[in-house]
């Protein structure tokens, strides 16, 4: 749908927070559509991270910036941004999420076509980089709850199942639809599911578009992962306060439909406690386990200490044998010096002897003698 004059204006809301590495994809995907006539209302809830300096690169005048100073949540985050909102038609947006560029033409024209007061399209799950994820539960159950509608065309029927929308940033819708359904309400898990359940109760029409106009990024920081339990308990509640308005056509029903709900409540309740009691059993259980090993742990470490004792005995015993044998190493080497002295001191006087003259004399005259001697010895080898 291209932009004039008379083109209808689109307000398109982001509630931003802490997506640095997202939101100027989903900033630049509202800023491409081929439906012209916009305006991005922008509110970062108070990031930590760079989210506000990508914000306020943008000079798009479409665009406009708002900030928190305190994280004030999605809930309050979204209600703020629609009352700021001008257009006859607004569509919701997450600051990591990313429009297809015929997502709003596509949408208004639905509207228009079917007269209902919010559509939503297929999605496209895709991960941290933008590529398409095909086998992740999330794709299961989203095409389950398709089907459910697929099947029954009944939107009761279908959001009781689960909510087929997945996300805010699935709403596209007339203002008159915000008029009539309120505000966002204070939910961690599923204020989007919530406000739709709200919307039929008041009497107003959703629609649907077989196109994937919506690319769902599935990263570490995802809402639907951070606490399941925690999740499907609010989503409970809140299933149990809606259902008798949505589906109680008097009040009869409306009344029958009540009770159920208030024991609905108590066998959670009741579950709860009996989970709770399990687990206590279970823990005592395992403290028992626990304490046995600990007595071994303790049992291990005395045998242990009594190993270290023995080998700081032997290392003891050791140590007294080396000093026993270094005491006879010095008593050896001090032996062996004096020996030596002894013998230096023995040659120094036969070298003294061997130089003096009354042995040189006494060489001379006994040296007949010694040849004598050999003669003899020799003769007396010979026979």
């Amino acid at each position: 749908m291209p932009k004039t004059s008379l083109a209808p204006l689109v307000s398109v809301l982001m509630p931003a927070y802490n997506h640095a590495p997202y939101v100027r994809t989903a900033v630049e995907s509202v800023l491409g559509q081929t439906y012209g006539n916009l305006e991005l209302i922008v509110i970062d809830d108070a990031s930590t991270d760079e989210t506000w300096t990508v914000l306020q690169s943008f000079e798009d005048e479409r665009v406009r910036l708002y900030r928190h100073d305190t994280n004030q949540g999605a809930h309050a985050t979204l209600n703020e941004a629609l009352k700021l909102a001008k257009g006859e038609f607004i569509a919701i947006i997450n600051s990591d999420d990313i429009f297809h560029p015929d997502r709003l033409a596509s949408c208004l024209k639905a509207l228009e076509q079917t007269g209902a007061d919010l559509v939503g399209t297929d999605i496209v799950l895709v991960n941290d980089d933008g590529r398409r994820v095909g086998n992740h539960w999330w794709v299961a159950d989203f095409e389950n709850l398709r089907r459910v509608w697929v099947e029954t065309q009944d939107w009761p029927a279908t959001l009781l199942e689960g909510n087929t929308f997945m996300t805010t940033s699935n709403f596209c819708f007339r203002r008159s639809w915000f008029e009539s359904v309120g505000d966002f309400r204070d939910l961690r898990y599923v204020l989007d599911y919530e406000w739709l359940l709200r919307g039929l109760v008041k009497g107003q029409k959703l629609a649907w578009l077989d196109a994937p106009l919506l690319s769902y990024r599935l990263h570490a920081r995802n809402t639907i992962s951070e606490r399941p339990l925690a999740a499907n308990l609010e989503c409970a509640a809140m299933l149990r306060q809606i259902f008798p308005s949505l589906l109680g056509t008097t009040d009869l029903e409306k009344t029958r439909l009540t009770h159920l709900a208030s024991q609905w409540r108590r066998i959670e309740r009741y579950t709860g406690e009996i989970e709770a009691a399990l687990k206590h059993e279970a823990l005592v259980a395992r403290e028992d386990e626990l304490f046995q090993l600990i007595r071994d742990r303790d049992q291990w470490i005395a045998d242990r200490d009594g190993w270290i004792a023995e080998r700081d005995g032997c290392i003891a015993d050791r140590d007294g044998w080396i000093a026993d044998r270094d005491g006879w190493i010095a008593e050896r080497d001090a032996h062996i010096i004096a020996c030596e002295a002894a013998l230096a001191a023995c040659r120094e006087k036969k070298t003294a002897i061997a130089a003096s003259l009354s042995f040189r004399l006494g060489r001379m005259l006994t040296a007949p003698a010694r040849w004598l001697r050999t003669r003899l010895a020799g003769k007396s080898d010979t026979e």
